[in-house]
């Protein structure tokens, strides 16, 4: 008879912020923003390298958004727009979006023009061209 001893099946696992970032995707991709957050927040705190700690940040800011915690999200890339990431130039687009939503469209629009000024808008120009096409209106109406 084959015996399950539990002291021979011992799982060694090493917590790190990549482990953590992927729980906090599966939380997103379903909809549970308060435990993605609370991933997001670990994975950080476990980051070795700076991108790991870069790519936490972002997609906590995102996390923030998505629960319409503006100024949580504003704050934190706040913090990383003063470190002066320059290969990281979306926090510009993701900084807009907030400023979008709580009205404060002159700011929005300024800081779009510094994501669309950069060589490397590529990702979100698209968006970033309609919204500022839209916060123009917006404004042009006042």
């Amino acid at each position: 008879m084959n015996q399950f001893n539990h002291q021979d099946q011992v799982i060694s696992l090493i917590p790190c912020a990549k482990i953590y970032y992927e729980r906090a995707m599966i939380a997103y991709s379903k909809k549970d923003y308060m435990r993605a957050k609370r991933h997001f927040k670990t994975g950080i705190s476990l980051a070795d390298l700076k991108e790991e700690t870069i790519f936490g940040k972002v997609q906590l800011a995102l996390i923030h958004q998505h629960m319409l915690e503006f100024q949580q999200s504003i704050a934190l890339l706040n913090e990383m727009l003063e470190q002066e990431l320059p290969h990281y130039n979306e926090l510009y687009f993701f900084q807009a979006t907030n400023y979008l939503h709580l009205n404060e469209y002159e700011t929005a629009l300024s800081l779009l023009d510094l994501y669309l000024s950069s060589q490397k808008a590529e990702t979100y120009q698209t968006e970033a061209v309609e919204m500022r096409k839209m916060i123009r209106q917006k404004l042009s109406k006042n």
